[in-house]
């Protein structure tokens, strides 16, 4: 019965969200936001700063994409195309689980699909209070 245990608690740590990045691009502007485990990572234009952040908020915004459906996130429709003019960022999300890389079909800053909103309102809330700092 303990083995069993230990086997089971051993699946469940093998089934980690490891990174997540936003990126967001126009003509001229190149920014990346990468999160992972305690650090945010922002590179704006290739200037990259570190930055810690809490394990608090890493559990909301890992939650978050683990409520996601990684294998179908590539095909999730925009629903906005304002990126097409450049009146907004064309933006992404990538999300790094067990060594693979999921990302997400292109959309416009601000405006993700519905799938992807709980993951993107979380990313920001964080970006926003660093920001702020």
């Amino acid at each position: 019965m303990n083995c069993k245990s230990k086997n089971i608690s051993t699946d469940k740590s093998s089934t980690v969200i490891e990174k997540i990045s936003l990126s967001e691009l126009t003509r001229g502007t190149n920014r990346i936001f990468t999160l992972t485990n305690g650090k945010l990572e922002t590179s704006l234009n290739g200037n990259s700063k570190t930055e810690e952040i809490t394990q608090d908020n890493w559990a909301k915004i890992s939650e978050a994409a683990e409520k996601i459906n990684l294998e179908g996130i590539s095909k999730l429709e925009s629903p906005s195309t304002k990126r097409y003019s450049d009146a907004a960022f064309a933006s992404f999300i990538t999300i790094t689980k067990n060594g693979t890389e999921y990302q997400s079909s292109e959309f416009d800053a601000g405006n993700p699909p519905v799938e992807l909103n709980n993951l993107y309102d979380e990313i920001k809330k964080v970006i926003e209070t660093k920001k702020s700092k």
